[in-house]
């Protein structure tokens, strides 16, 4: 049996873990630069808030219901879910992180240790409730797509009491005679139409058709998909994490930005951040890519479009490399050749692809090789950052308190990474 563990309303948990006043209240938690919603509580979807609605669209629900808007806080996110995943290794040795907020349990062999798994899975859910103030639901069922079902249920069914298993094919005939195949893992819009054509609106329709019938119209991976309905594993666990194909950094500057400089401290703090993630899975980059872009949605005076502006250069690195100092003078060569004068930009990122691993080097007198000893001192700046803060030690080009960061005017404290933002009890 594979168990799945699921943070309900994530975000908006998290909040709410150290500001119990935000129980019972319609909260929603927004994207960069206070964009639009990512993230909703019960009560904000009972008032009809739908996920991506842009911020100024709330105005008056705000002001009606008492709506609470909050700024996301990913550190605190991340670190409470790096918290709850711990947890879940106490109870089964191998955990597959699926997400921020989801995990696959691996309960084979857990037979005599586990024998009840009603009782695991209350035990399981009071744990995290109890630790981290963080509520989850839980399903079991003998595959992944079978788990995300169970857990469906579990999430949106209250009398469930927060807990689905399907162990039984009684019991994975009923739930799937009830459940939309439109929700399926896997299933996305235009799947979901095709199905609609073909008058298939339940995963028990879609399950019992003919295999021929799936691999021609949903390929392998539909066939995979109702091998797995059908109670035949197809997806396997996957607990160690998987090297990352290539790496991107491109978050939003908190105002428009219309100088190179600014552009080039922007560059230089993101292409820091996910070398160092580089680094981390032991991989190499070949290839650097810079693009820049205006906002396609800022009007002119006049009320016109205002003009707009997107480039992007690739560049093959002469030799794979993970070295900051390395990345950053080919990233602001390739800055160079997309920037043009006369635009306020919105926007400048980064991606890093074609990894090789970490001990690949060609060495030789007539051979372009990485510098050995940036690639140690990126290293060693890794090690200093990680035990006393992010950025202490940086580049030149790197400002330590930049005016373009992303807007967040409802961000709530770093309760769990900020010796000034801990909660103190008096």
């Amino acid at each position: 049996m594979i168990g799945l563990v699921d943070v309900n309303n994530c975000y908006v948990s998290c909040e709410r873990s150290f500001n119990p006043g935000l129980e019972g209240k319609a909260v929603v938690v927004l994207s960069n630069n206070d964009g639009c919603v990512i993230a909703r509580s019960n009560e904000a979807k009972a008032l009809g808030i739908k996920m991506g609605v842009p911020y100024f669209q709330l105005a008056e629900l705000q002001q009606e219901h008492d709506l609470t808007v909050l700024s996301s806080n990913y550190t605190l996110y991340g670190d409470m879910s790096a918290r709850i995943m711990t947890t879940l290794g106490r109870f089964v040795e191998r955990v597959e992180v699926y997400s921020i907020d989801e995990a696959f349990l691996d309960l084979a062999g857990y037979e005599f240790l586990y024998p009840d798994l009603s009782q695991f899975a209350y035990r399981l859910r009071n744990t995290i409730q109890q630790w981290h103030r963080i509520p989850v639901s839980v399903g079991i069922a003998p595959t992944k797509t079978l788990c995300k079902v169970a857990n469906y249920f579990a999430k949106r069914e209250p009398q469930r009491g927060g807990t689905v298993i399907l162990s039984t094919p009684a019991e994975i005939d009923n739930v799937l005679a009830e459940f939309p195949v439109g929700e399926l893992w896997g299933i996305g819009r235009r799947y979901a139409g095709l199905l609609a054509r073909h008058d298939i609106k339940t995963a028990k329709q879609f399950r019992d058709l003919p295999d021929e019938w799936i691999n021609n119209s949903l390929t392998i991976n539909g066939l995979r998909m109702a091998y797995e309905l059908r109670g035949m594993p197809c997806k396997l666990l996957e607990t160690e994490p998987a090297v990352r194909k290539a790496l991107c950094a491109a978050p939003s500057f908190g105002r428009l930005v219309p100088d190179k400089a600014t552009l080039q401290q922007g560059l230089t703090t993101y292409l820091t951040r996910i070398a160092e993630k580089l680094r981390k899975q032991n991989c190499l980059a070949s290839t650097i890519t810079v693009f820049l872009h205006t906002n396609r949605f800022k009007k002119s005076p006049n009320g016109q479009p205002a003009k707009q502006y997107y480039n992007a250069q690739t560049i093959e690195l002469p030799h794979p490399t993970s070295s900051t100092q390395e990345l950053v003078k080919y990233a602001l060569g390739a800055l160079d050749a997309v920037f043009a004068f006369g635009y306020a930009y919105q926007k400048v990122g980064v991606i890093l692809a074609n990894f090789v691993p970490a001990d690949y080097r060609q060495i030789g007198l007539f051979v372009a090789s990485p510098d050995e000893r940036l690639i140690k001192l990126s290293g060693v700046m890794d090690k200093v950052n990680a035990k006393h803060g992010r950025n202490r030690v940086r580049l030149a080009q790197q400002p330590y308190s930049p005016d373009w960061t992303m807007r967040q005017q409802w961000v709530s404290k770093g309760y769990t990474t900020n010796w000034k933002d801990i909660i103190s009890a008096t």
